[in-house]
Order: C-alpha cells, then structure tokens, then sequence
C-alpha cells in the first residue's frame, strides 16, 4: 500500500494504512449516500453501533464548515 500511496504522490505515505483506506471509504460512501445501513453492509458489520462512528466523522465536518 505505501509504495501504491507514494506513486500517487500522497503526500503522509506512512499514515496509509488497510484501516485508513477502509475508514476513508466508509466515509466518503456515507457523505454521497447518506444511508448509514448501506454503509454497514458494505463493511459487513453485524452491530449498526459499529458503523454510527462515521455519522460523527460527517457530522464533524458540518459543524466545522457552519
């Protein structure tokens, strides 16, 4: 993954990471879907409390952008 992210001219490589691809997924699929249910499939969890952490990530964001 860190030589893909270093051809991509990210700029942080060693904060690239499976968990941050996945975290970064979830997020940008909540914020075009805004379906938290669609978002816990796609990561397969079992408990929606799981999945709820990226409504406060999006929900962050507004509060910041307001």
């Amino acid at each position: 993954m860190k030589r893909y992210a270093r051809d991509a001219h990210i700029e942080e490589v060693e904060r690239v990471s499976p968990h941050t691809l996945r975290h970064t997924f979830a997020t940008r699929l909540y914020r075009e879907t805004s379906t938290i249910r669609m978002v816990q499939k796609a990561l397969g969890h079992s408990d929606l409390s799981t999945t709820m952490i990226y409504t406060h990530v999006v929900e962050e964001e507004l509060k910041r952008a307001m």
